[in-house]
């Protein structure tokens, strides 16, 4: 089969970026929409199992999906939103800090998932684990 028939995720052109900038917004915008307009535990508990149930289709799909990858990328960015927001609203860790801790865990995720699989290339998404690390 051909890379492309097996991947999981999409070619990178200058499509994918401006998606991804504009799911990057409306991740951030969504989750203040709603973290605003319902009570926000309710509001995070919604955005974590949209999380789940987009990562689910996701991990499920035998080949790349154009609408499944692109809601998992957009709950990706309202839950990440939301979780940023717990933290620094909820529970009061300055922005500085969970930028910082954050910077750290994705480090230590690049670091295993080159450990393991000897490429960070998101060219070569084509097994479970590669995609989990992605």
């Amino acid at each position: 089969m051909t890379r492309q028939a097996v991947a999981k995720v999409p070619e990178i052109t200058i499509y994918f970026w401006i998606i991804k900038i504009l799911t990057t917004g409306m991740g951030e915008t969504t989750s203040d929409f709603l973290v605003r307009h319902i009570n926000p535990v309710i509001a995070v508990a919604l955005g974590g199992i949209g999380l789940v149930i987009a990562l689910a289709l996701q991990f499920s799909a035998k080949k790349y999906v154009t609408w499944i990858y692109w809601l998992a990328v957009i709950m990706v960015a309202i839950f990440g939103t939301m979780a940023a927001d717990v933290l620094h609203i909820g529970f009061g860790i300055p922005y500085l800090t969970s930028s910082i801790f954050f910077t750290i865990s994705l480090g230590i995720i690049f670091a295993i998932w080159y450990a393991s699989e000897k490429t960070l290339s998101i060219h070569s998404i084509n097994t479970r684990r590669r995609e989990i690390f992605y």
